[in-house]
């Protein structure tokens, strides 16, 4: 089955990406949560979802992951550049394995992808029928995939503001633990930065040009050694006569 990193390593579409991750282990969750923002890529990505064709990945825009421990499903917020959410995604899996740094999901294929206003919908049975049939699933993970999702709905027909609200609250910790990463960057700069030094003279190799005006400047030097004192007043006059008159 499908190995899905939420870091999205793999994913060509992004050119340049950032990530930031954090575990969490207390009453309201536990489990790792990523966020990856998609600084730049390669073009947008857009999707129907219920119906409606939505753009969930262009520059700016991030993608919340959050993989709760010892369950059989997984959350991806699609925000765009604003930090509005798009869409949510519940993909169905076989197992997420919270591992800090790699932090992964295999995937069971079936998902239920669900507007910010609660409209959802089931999709990708045809994958897991093929799965079945191609003997990458056991008939119980079939049946399993299906009741996992049908929870899902149920509990977003039932109150999925409550869901919304338990997505804010990592949400929120992972931008607490990018604003606590971007802190300690900017104060190990601080204490690494160079301290002032005086100007250094360097010596810079004399391009063609120079080169030749100081090997000529060389040769006359060694030519005035040897003659009259006439010569450089040739010199000079024929630098004189070659300068123009004044009007």
């Amino acid at each position: 089955m499908k190995v899905k990193y939420i870091d999205k390593r793999h994913w060509r579409r992004i050119i340049d990406r950032e990530y930031t991750e954090v575990k969490v282990n207390n009453n309201k969750f536990k489990g790792i949560i990523g966020l990856v923002t998609m600084n730049k890529v390669r073009e947008p990505l857009e999707v129907s979802v219920v119906g409606q064709n939505i753009i969930v990945a262009d520059d700016n825009y991030q993608w919340l992951q959050i993989l709760p421990e010892k369950k059989r499903y997984s959350i991806t917020v699609m925000l765009d550049d604003k930090g509005n959410p798009l869409e949510y995604y519940f993909d169905i899996n076989i197992k997420n394995v919270t591992q800090k740094g790699n932090a992964r999901t295999i995937d069971l294929c079936l998902d239920v992808l669900v507007l910010p206003n609660g409209e959802y919908e089931l999709v990708d049975q045809d994958d897991l029928e093929r799965a079945l049939e191609s003997g990458q699933i056991t008939r119980k993970q079939y049946h399993e995939a299906y009741v996992i999702a049908h929870q899902l709905m149920i509990k977003i027909d039932a109150d999925f503001q409550s869901m919304q609200d338990k997505i804010m609250y990592c949400f929120y910790k992972i931008k607490q633990k990018a604003k606590q990463h971007k802190q300690g960057v900017t104060k190990t700069q601080a204490q690494h930065k160079p301290k002032d030094h005086k100007a250094k003279t360097h010596k810079h190799k004399p391009s063609h040009k120079q080169e030749k005006h100081i090997n000529q400047a060389k040769n006359e030097r060694s030519e005035t050694k040897s003659q009259h004192k006439k010569g450089t007043f040739e010199q000079w006059s024929q630098k004189s006569s070659s300068r123009p008159k004044e009007k």
